[in-house]
Parts: C-alpha cells; sequence; structure tokens
C-alpha cells in the first residue's frame, strides 16, 4: 500500500515536470511565462474557489520551490509583467529530450 504522503511526493514529482516541460516549451518560442498561463497550458486546478483566495496557487508554490532549487528563474513577461523562464542549466539538461 502507498501511503498519503508516499502520494504526495509522487504527485509534486510529476506537477514540477509538468511545470519544466511547459517552460521547456516556452523557451523553445522565446517566452516568458506568468502562472496563469503555466496553469491553463499544464491543464493545474487555477480558480480562486468559494472563498476567493489566489489563483494559481498551486503552480506558484512549486515555482518557488523550483526557484530555490535553481531550476527556473523571473523573467519579464512581453506585457511587461513578471514571470518565469527555466535556468540556462536547466534548459540544457531537458532540451535533448524536447528534440526526442
Amino acid at each position: 500500500m502507498i501511503r498519503p504522503k508516499q502520494l504526495a511526493r509522487l504527485g509534486e514529482f510529476h506537477l514540477e515536470e509538468a511545470i519544466l516541460d511547459v517552460l521547456l516549451e516556452a523557451r523553445h518560442e522565446d517566452h516568458c511565462l506568468g502562472p496563469a498561463e503555466i496553469s491553463k497550458r499544464a491543464g493545474v486546478y487555477r480558480e480562486r474557489g468559494a472563498h476567493n483566495i489566489m489563483n494559481d496557487a498551486i503552480v506558484q508554490g512549486m515555482l518557488n520551490k523550483l526557484s530555490d532549487q535553481n531550476r527556473v528563474k523571473r523573467c519579464e513577461q512581453l506585457n511587461n509583467r513578471g514571470g518565469w523562464q527555466l535556468t540556462d542549466r536547466e534548459f540544457q539538461h531537458r532540451r535533448d529530450d524536447y528534440n526526442e
């Protein structure tokens, strides 16, 4: 039996991979993406809910974690808003997978 915390860690890993894949595709398009667009492209829940709490919180939390790991970095979107992109190191690590 897989315990709930183990399932959470597996889910977190897959969520990170989905975010990183979205950012990899965006990097090939030379785009900087905000959490809302990342959520949309990855299909992650992004609504405010009944309590009107921050939307895109799930992706924003994961971006914070990935930033702490130096896998993503801040950038400026075309609309002059803050966004995210892969670090050069993460891009090099992942780009071969993209071209397969």
